[in-house]
């Protein structure tokens, strides 16, 4: 057996995914602006609902498993029993394998009354066999990420993710340029699940000793909650796309609400790193140390996200029809106002991520349905009555109202358990937003409907607006504290420690 640490350090895990969401992201948003010059609207409206179908296949035949994967591998170890960890490892494995399978066989079977239901054509077979494999695939890799993760073993699932995306979307543009259209784009996902699940095999060799075996109902009991909660957390990413569609009735829209939503979502790097690292750290230290030291570590998580989420959100929405332009070019302007809603509001999103993770860490996963029920309903209520008056800002706002809830009713839900500090630095961080946004947003409007400054000259400017006053901002008002260069100094190799404490003498 090769050696495994148990020691979750969630700052350098959190530097890691942080790389990782750089590589990826970097990747995302080239593919997201060459996908717009390659296919039209229409198509990438095709896209969204061919990728919407792939996570859907891919949350039924996951049952919430990698999760549970995670958890119980993590809490093994806190316990100081590899073997168990194992033993879940082969479960998971075995029951995964045992409904995507035959489901797989079903809904490729079925696709022709599918791409009906989708795309009113039932000559979309290969489309969506296709896609239907590639969601196989990462069932997969996902489970075996989620076994890295549970064994502390952050740079493994780096390696898978930056192999996964820029090779699949690099592949599919290229597919999709050169003939194949649509239909490459699936393609290139097929490709990059197979190269990543090669790579996850060779990385898992012998990381574990030999187990017995390990009950299938304790699992279940994990992961059925989950499983409900991520449907219903599925019909939230992509409900308000089908209800636009369905409403609206056009794929133009939908292709430019999606690409809306999509540039909005790379904001997330600045929380999914964190939270990816805190789940088994949260998970062991709850098992080893009890609820006190799972408050504690959240309250640092929280101060940390608060004070970088909400200062650089806030910036981007201050300047979004600039932001759109400069991207994707004027036809996506007319969707300024969604996207400057959905980025000025992701702190909730990131506040209720921190929290979904910590009830999942401590294993009370039961409130998830109720959570993302009552949040999804409201979310769907609001696109539903108001897409045709307000259209794609109907989506926003929708999506707004899920934050909000969900943050409100996952707090409420830890409440009796462990301390949930939600407001910790928030001060501090309206603050910063509003001494780098407004500033942006004055810029802005100057260079826009005064000066009349093309997109890319307007760049330059609000790159050195923002800099200047992130930086005087956060001296005048000391927003950081030494501390938190502290926790990022300890995740980053020494070479680099030099200028974060370069960087620190600037802002503290």
């Amino acid at each position: 057996m090769r050696e495994v640490s148990t020691v979750y350090d969630v700052p350098r895990g959190t530097a890691y995914f942080t790389v990782q969401q750089i590589i990826v992201y970097g990747a995302s948003f080239l593919y997201y602006i060459l996908l717009f010059r390659i296919l039209n609207l229409a198509d990438i409206g095709q896209i969204s609902l061919l990728t919407a179908t792939m996570a859907v296949f891919g949350t039924l035949t996951q049952l919430a498993l990698p999760v549970a994967a995670t958890r119980f591998i993590s809490s093994s170890f806190g316990a100081q029993d590899p073997q168990a960890a194992d033993a879940v490892a082969k479960i998971c494995l075995r029951l995964i394998l045992t409904v995507a399978i035959p489901t797989l066989a079903l809904a490729s079977l079925l696709s022709p009354w599918i791409g009906t239901f989708l795309f009113n054509n039932s000559n979309t077979t290969s489309l969506l066999v296709t896609t239907f494999t590639a969601g196989f695939l990462l069932d997969l890799t996902t489970l075996y990420g989620a076994y890295f993760l549970g064994l502390g073993l952050y740079a493994q699932v780096v390696y898978q993710n930056i192999l996964y995306v820029p090779l699949s979307r690099g592949l599919g543009l290229v597919l999709a340029h050169f003939g194949l259209g649509v239909l490459g784009i699936p393609l290139g996902w097929v490709v990059g699940g197979v190269a990543t699940l090669l790579l996850s095999l060779y990385l898992w060799r012998g990381r574990l000793s030999q187990g017995s075996s390990y009950p299938v109902r304790p699992l279940l009991s994990f992961s059925l909650p989950v499983l409900a909660s991520a449907l219903i957390s599925l019909s939230q990413s992509w409900g308000d796309i089908a209800l636009l569609q369905a409403v609206l009735g056009q794929f133009q829209t939908t292709g430019a609400y999606y690409l809306v939503v999509s540039s909005v979502g790379f904001l997330s790097i600045l929380w999914v790193p964190v939270t990816g690292a805190l789940l088994p750290a949260l998970s062991s230290t709850h098992s080893s140390k009890g609820p006190e030291a799972v408050s504690d570590r959240l309250a640092v998580t929280l101060r940390l996200v608060n004070i970088t989420v909400l200062p650089i959100s806030a910036s981007l929405a201050a300047v979004a029809p600039t932001a759109l332009e400069l991207v994707y070019g004027k036809p996506l302007v007319s969707e300024s106002a969604a996207f400057a809603l959905l980025a000025l509001t992701v702190i909730l999103s990131a506040q209720g991520a921190v929290l979904i993770t910590a009830l999942q860490a401590i294993g009370n996963t039961k409130p998830l349905l109720k959570i993302f029920l009552a949040s999804t309903i409201l979310d769907l209520a609001i696109v539903a009555l108001a897409a045709k008056t307000l259209g794609t800002t109907a989506g926003a706002a929708g999506r707004i109202v899920l934050a909000a809830s969900t943050l409100l009713l996952a707090w409420q839900s830890l409440r009796p358990i462990i301390h949930t500090p939600i407001s910790q630095g928030i001060y501090k961080a309206i603050l910063l937003a509003t001494g780098t946004a407004l500033p942006l947003a004055l810029a802005d409007q100057l260079m826009t409907r005064t000066l009349i400054f093309a997109p890319i000259m307007r760049l330059p400017v609000i790159l050195a607006i923002f800099a200047g006053s992130f930086l005087v901002v956060s001296r005048k008002l000391s927003i950081f504290q030494d501390q938190d260069f502290e926790i990022l100094e300890s995740a980053l190799p020494s070479i680099l420690r030099r200028h974060i404490r370069a960087f620190q003498h600037l802002l503290v």
